[in-house]
């Protein structure tokens, strides 16, 4: 009976290292598949930069500040956030 265990371990490690061999050969992640970042006069505008900006006198402050203008027509101090409607009921 010892050969037999014998030979049962002999199995048993053979399968063991037959596994991990399998198993590093696998690819792992590495952090390396990330596309390189595009170069500064490439890269995306951030989204405040991307707004159509000007300057422009803020009731809450009282002086002129940068505005953003919004697409309901608005403007939004940078600063302060005091957001300016439109009136509809000028005619210019």
């Amino acid at each position: 009976m010892s050969q037999f265990a014998a030979a049962m371990g002999a199995a048993v490690t053979a399968v063991g290292v037959g596994s991990v061999i399998v198993a590093r050969s696998w690819p792992t992640p590495t952090g390396r598949h990330r596309a390189t970042r595009p170069a500064a006069d490439e890269q995306l505008l951030r989204p405040v930069e991307a707004l159509d900006q000007t300057e422009a006198h803020c009731p809450v402050q009282d002086r002129p500040t940068l505005q953003l203008r919004l697409a309901t027509g608005g403007m939004c101090c940078t600063e302060c956030r005091h957001t300016t409607p439109i009136n509809l009921g000028d005619t210019q």
